[in-house]
């Protein structure tokens, strides 16, 4: 299975926070938008980063409350990991344990294609274990039949 599949399904919405915005903010878009990160994107679209819920709650740990009015890009991950459409889910979900990280952005021809989340890809795996168990079911029923 791909990642090209997992967004396919999910589409390909990316929540977005410019890098001078107020971290405040950030937290704002990801509670009203229903997201644990956000990229962090340039006026052109180039990537630049990811805010995520643990880099918040690192940033106001570290700096207190004032941090909040400090901008996104002094907490971000400047150098997100990134993965590909054409990547297997098996790897990427590999590459996110290694980082610690559980938002991902997709990259492709030199722009941001979508974000998949550990979430997207425990959901996925879920569902192919499904089909898998339905049709070794339904074998062992042709085969108890026969």
């Amino acid at each position: 299975m791909f990642v090209r599949e997992i967004l396919k399904r999910k589409g390909h919405d990316i929540v977005v926070v410019a890098p001078g915005e107020a971290l405040e903010f950030a937290a704002a878009k990801m509670k009203l938008e229903g997201v644990g990160a956000l990229v962090v994107c340039e006026e052109g679209g180039k990537l630049l980063g990811v805010i995520s819920e643990r880099g918040i709650v690192g940033a106001v740990v570290d700096y207190g409350p004032g941090a909040l009015q400090r901008p996104t890009s002094d907490f971000m991950d400047a150098n997100p990991e990134t993965c590909s459409p054409d990547d297997t889910i098996a790897s990427v979900a590999k590459k996110m344990t290694a980082a610690r990280v559980r938002h991902t952005p997709v990259c492709e021809a030199g722009g941001i294609a979508g974000v998949i989340s550990i979430g997207d890809i425990v959901k996925e795996r879920l569902e192919e274990m499904e089909l898998e168990r339905n049709m070794l079911r339904d074998m062992a029923a042709m085969h108890s039949v026969a």
